[in-house]
């Protein structure tokens, strides 16, 4: 146990040698904050606690004080916050008509082009339960009106709350987009980036792994306890263990310390919609949090984790913003989807915001103007919180083969890592855009590809290189003999050799992407394997040794 002292907090560090048990009993591990309830100041009449922070207990998020905390949050933002200014035209082409407190009622309404009313976006996972959705088949009878209690919990939560802060539009995709018009889908979720941009206050339900799981009647907070001070019962202290969720989480420091993130963090979709939003507040696990595009806050008023990215905004240079993308790109990628083709169109929103930023070309999750950077993304199955150990080819097309959106596991990119690209390294390129053809599926030039989707590269090409491996059981890792340098690295998909008839009319042997499923075991090539290499850049240390 340690007790560390800093400018806005007094906190204590638990480390055990025994994380699980000690003598059979449950072992906290962990920080907790020592403070004085802000409740409990008023009339203290001794200052030998005054070093003590003066914090607010965390109350449950259907809490008056929790209500008050938003609307603090909205006024400042609303009233202050210049950079949070809005321009409410082009609404959603639909949105739920709210009735009043008291009034179950709603009914699906379609904007007017002069729309120009506030209006509440949601961000939710959907989970696995049949819930209540526009089809063609209803979509009349929704606009003539229907029942809250017939919609989810967590959509319910979210129209209390409209309703608390006096407005009468929300959104929400289940409803607010035909869910089964390929056409209406395509136009709408092209359209993702200005619904939550537009949105007066979007709401993130983190803690809700399911849309009938209420995010308002969630009653886990951090544990507390509180102290009264013997001879001074004016004076009172309290210790609670630290927020660890939302934008606290740290994936690299919840190695081992059972820290179980938001159910938000997990999904695809949720991503874009805690980016792209001009305010948010979110239902985290531990406590609300707000953000904005000036400012991040939360109920305990613990700074928040710096290494998270939340905005795409700010990039002082070309390269910081393809850095801030690619770090998106690899959180993306980390997370999971329930329909693989919707690999693009759930980051376009992203995607287009970065392209009116920069003016830069998309081609299907690269960036052309930056596309031999964007070439060198890499597999990357030693992530602290997902065992990768799936080589096979996706069953279903999602992307052409040069993009990471090809694959279905976690990637890391060249600028994942701004310091990197920028001071330990220069990168040469060796390769240049030829020509490029995306063939798009729908009206979104973000979303989904077609087949027939290609790159034509023009560079160096090193032939008969020997590929050898893989060199582990479960990860599809390999060498390539070049010259008198043995190189190793991790394919996307699992290779296997195959036979043809070369120019000379002599039998070769080379490797290709398996269709082989992993489940079956990875497959060892044949001795003799030669590939070509194409080289796409070099890099080399700032001090001009080491070369790769």
């Amino acid at each position: 146990m340690s007790l560390y002292l800093r400018e806005d907090s007094i906190a204590i560090y638990f480390n055990p040698s025994n994380p699980d048990t000690i003598d059979g009993r449950t072992n906290f591990q962990g920080v907790v904050h020592i403070y004085r309830p802000a409740d409990s100041v008023l009339g203290q009449s001794s200052s030998a606690y005054a070093h003590i922070p003066v914090l607010p207990d965390i109350k449950p998020p259907y809490s008056k004080e929790s209500f008050n905390y938003l609307k603090a949050c909205l006024k400042i933002c609303t009233e202050s916050h210049d950079y949070c200014k809005q321009n409410l035209s082009s609404p959603p082409k639909r949105l739920l008509h709210i009735g009043e407190r008291g009034d179950d009622s709603a009914r699906l309404y379609e904007t007017p082009d002069d729309f120009r009313e506030p209006y509440i976006a949601l961000s939710y996972c959907w989970g696995k339960s049949n819930v209540l959705k526009t089809e063609s088949s209803n979509i009349q009878s929704l606009m003539q009106g229907f029942s809250l209690k017939q919609v989810p919990t967590a959509v319910q939560d979210a129209a209390h709350i409209t309703q608390k802060l006096g407005l009468k539009y929300l959104w929400v995709d289940a409803l607010c987009i035909i869910q089964d018009s390929k056409m209406d889908w395509e136009e709408q979720s092209a359209k993702m980036c200005s619904i939550y941009e537009k949105a007066y206050l979007t709401i993130i339900a983190a803690s809700s792994d399911a849309a009938n799981v209420s995010f308002l009647n969630h009653f886990s907070r951090p544990m507390t306890f509180q102290y009264c001070v013997p001879d001074k019962p004016d004076i009172i202290l309290a210790a609670r263990a630290e927020c660890k969720n939302g934008h606290h989480f740290d994936s690299i420091a919840g190695i081992g310390n059972r820290i179980v993130p938001d159910p938000t963090i997990s999904r695809g979709w949720t991503l874009q919609e805690s980016i792209l939003p001009t305010r948010a507040i979110s239902y985290s696990t531990d406590e609300l949090q707000w953000h904005c595009r000036s400012t991040r806050s939360c109920e305990c008023q613990s700074k928040a984790n710096v290494q998270q990215v939340t905005s795409i905004f700010g990039g002082q240079s070309q390269l910081e913003t393809l850095g801030r993308w690619d770090k998106l790109v690899r959180i993306y990628t980390q997370r999971q989807l329930t329909y693989q083709e919707d690999k693009l169109p759930a980051i376009s929103g992203i995607s287009q915001l970065v392209h009116r930023q920069t003016g830069w070309r998309y081609l299907a999750g690269l960036w052309k103007d930056h596309l031999i950077y964007q070439l060198l993304w890499e597999r990357n199955s030693w992530h602290p919180f997902i065992k990768d150990t799936d080589t096979s080819m996706p069953s279903r097309y999602r992307a052409p083969s040069f993009s990471w959106a090809s694959v279905e596991c976690p990637v890391t990119t060249f600028t994942s890592n701004i310091n990197v690209a920028e001071d330990d390294g220069i990168l040469y390129e060796e390769a240049r855009l030829v020509n490029s053809e995306i063939l798009l599926s729908g009206v979104d030039p973000f979303g989904r590809a077609e087949p027939g989707s290609s790159l034509t590269v023009e560079g160096r090409l090193m032939q008969d290189v020997e590929l050898r491996g893989p060199t582990e059981d479960l990860y599809a890792t390999y060498n390539v003999l070049i010259g008198d340098r043995d190189e190793t690295f991790e394919a996307d998909i699992q290779l296997e050799t195959f036979c043809f008839k070369g120019s000379n009319g002599m039998l070769q042997r080379s490797a290709k992407r398996s269709a082989r499923h992993a489940d079956q075991g990875l497959i060892e090539l044949e001795s003799g394997t030669l590939v070509s290499v194409f080289l796409l850049a070099h890099s080399r240390n700032t001090d001009g040794t080491g070369t790769q």
